[in-house]
């Protein structure tokens, strides 16, 4: 157990200690802080696939940070994927696990990425929540939310997958009612409702705008995501979810621009390609690109869309993450490099990927413009690239 200056007054839980004769990353007795916690693993040892150099190497189209960074990718050392509990927990803010008075701050229960941001705004994200009200439940409970419970890509990325893993261990988590936050927008309610059976009566429900919620007896669900990227076992739970949910889309496309057009997520980084637009038009009438606006369009026909795409093209965002149930062999090309989780999609699904990063200008605070000539010239390398390569293979499990 470490102590971060960033918390002060809150000690967190970095790492579990071994008690027992095995490793830690077998199932058994573990300890956290000063608490003994049954760890049931769930899939074993593996290690993320490694990072897809990228499918266009050029300085024309991308920083050679980023070429770097996918070319000398370094090995991640393997992991496995457990459930905790159970045990006293205590939920609040955006997505925070306490143990008594302990910040659980490990990477299978906090993204790396959260920590960047708790240091950043810590009254706000660590000390008022600790303020609220606590609210008392003795009922056993399943905790598969996460950070940004309000953003469509932390649901894919975060909380879909340990919704899937509890999904294959029916038995094991019977009894267990899930928990969840009235935070949660209304979209999230309704892919959880139409595709898990999740509803007022089989939760339980707190509102992390207004009160701490603490469970006698939680169990706690793994991330599958983790610094380096997804555990091997994500991709068959993708595929198998997709082959299951997807509706097919009235009109098929091999290449998909997904558009952003007006809208905004106020519980996400404001950014808005402001040519975008003008690029969709490019793409669509020099490349036979489809324009698709995700976010208008329910759960299952999102992932029919992205499940039967060849190239798909848009700005870093939420959206692009339906990449998820995307074949292998499909092509990513990404406007912008924000963080490398679309890289870990690729990596997980087999997908090659491409950035255009040169000729996109920030004028304002999260205002982009991207060069046309220059995204028309992206677009059309990536169209080759795909000519070039042939049929793809479907991924494993579809």
């Amino acid at each position: 157990m470490g102590y971060g200056c960033w918390t002060g007054w809150s000690p967190i839980i970095t790492s579990p200690d071994r008690i027992d004769a095995g490793s830690v990353r077998t199932s058994g007795l573990i300890r956290l802080g000063s608490h003994l916690a049954p760890r049931i693993r769930l899939a074993g040892e593996a290690s993320p696939a490694p990072l897809p150099r990228l499918a266009l190497e050029t300085e024309k189209f991308t920083a050679p940070e980023w070429i770097g960074f996918h070319r000398n990718g370094t090995a991640v050392p393997p992991f496995d994927l457990a459930a905790l509990g159970p045990l006293p927990l205590t939920l609040n803010g955006p997505g925070l696990v306490w143990l008594g008075d302990a910040l659980i701050a490990d990477p299978s229960v906090l993204p790396v990425y959260a920590l960047a941001e708790l240091e950043r705004h810590p009254e706000a994200l660590l000390a008022r929540p600790r303020a609220l009200p606590i609210r008392r439940n003795p009922r056993p409970a399943l905790v598969f939310h996460g950070w940004g419970v309000r953003v469509y890509g932390h649901f894919l990325i975060e909380m879909l997958p340990k919704l899937l893993l509890a999904k294959r261990f029916p038995n094991l988590f019977s009894g267990l009612l899930p928990v969840l936050d009235r935070q949660m927008p209304e979209w999230f309610r309704a892919i959880l409702a139409s595709q898990f059976g999740i509803g007022e009566a089989e939760a339980i429900w707190f509102d992390s705008a207004q009160e701490q919620l603490h469970l006698e007896r939680a169990v706690l669900l793994p991330h599958l995501l983790r610094p380096g990227g997804f555990h091997p076992a994500a991709r068959t739970l993708f595929a198998d979810f997709a082959a299951i949910a997807q509706e097919a889309p009235p009109a098929s496309a091999e290449r998909l621009f997904v558009a952003r057009g007006e809208h905004e997520n106020s519980a996400a980084p404001r950014r808005r390609l402001v040519n975008e637009a003008e690029l969709a038009e490019i793409a669509a009438s020099e490349f036979g690109f489809l324009p698709v606006y995700p976010e208008q369009l329910l759960f299952p026909r999102q992932i029919g869309l992205f499940a039967q795409a060849r190239i798909i093209l848009g700005q870093t965002g939420s959206a692009m993450h339906n990449a998820l149930f995307s074949p292998s062999g499909a092509i990513i090309g990404q406007i912008r490099f924000a963080a490398p989780d679309q890289s870990y999609i690729a990596a997980l699904n087999g997908q090659r990927i491409a950035y255009l990063t040169e000729g996109v200008v920030e004028f304002k605070p999260g205002i982009w413009q991207a060069e046309p000539e220059r995204f028309r010239r992206f677009v059309a390398a990536l169209v080759n690239c795909d000519q070039q390569s042939g049929p793809s293979e479907p991924a494993a499990g579809r």
